[in-house]
């Protein structure tokens, strides 16, 4: 597992350092659950979550990519003596929220439970947002009859937990070289592009 890094110094109002303030991360998801945060980007040491800034007010820790609700506070968490402003939608890591409307491009929004099947005359842009969370499967059609791209985005954040697994209908035909593509980092997203001689998709 290789995580993503975020940092930041924790200061008041007049412009204070805070040390050893609690930072809560939780997942902006519904629910908000607290995150599986990390000292190393590897992921073998968990922090625990609330953890605290240094003497300089100062915190760093790694987390699966995606967005996130941060909030800096001391004392106790239901009553706190200090309270920074809330963080909402944070995004962390290279995928992040994947905000993907374009202009020209036509998109679907999945919630229903099972898998996908993709069409050939389907929109551009295949967003996975079940209600409940489950892995799902997103089959592309033949790449030999298909003549556009197709992205497929984790739009529920939750892939490093629900993977998405891509394959392609029409027999023996690849997804990247092999038989599917995963995507399992929270707001992962790919755009795949049939092959010229119709044998896959890249």
């Amino acid at each position: 597992m290789t995580l993503a890094a975020h940092q930041f110094t924790v200061t008041d109002g007049a412009g204070n350092v805070v040390s050893g303030a609690h930072i809560e991360v939780r997942s902006e998801i519904p629910g908000q659950p607290l995150a599986a945060v990390y000292s190393d980007r590897a992921g073998t040491t968990g922090l625990g979550n609330p953890f605290d800034t240094d003497a300089d007010g100062f915190v760093r820790f790694f987390v699966v990519g995606g967005a996130y609700q941060i909030r800096a506070y001391t004392g106790a968490s239901v009553a706190p003596t200090f309270e920074a402003p809330l963080q909402r939608y944070v995004g962390i890591g290279l995928a992040q929220e994947s905000d993907i409307a374009a202009s020209g491009h036509s998109e679907r929004e999945v919630t229903a439970a099972g898998d996908v099947t993709v069409s050939n005359s389907d929109a551009d842009v295949i967003l996975i947002r079940k209600s409940v969370g489950a892995a799902t499967t997103v089959s592309l059609p033949d790449p030999s009859t298909a003549t556009r791209s197709v992205r497929v985005v984790d739009r529920k954040y939750d892939a490093a937990t629900n993977n998405i697994t891509i394959t392609s209908a029409g027999t023996s035909k690849t997804i990247m070289g092999g038989t599917s593509y995963v995507i399992d980092s929270n707001g992962g997203s790919i755009t795949l592009t049939p092959l010229a001689d119709g044998t896959g998709w890249v």
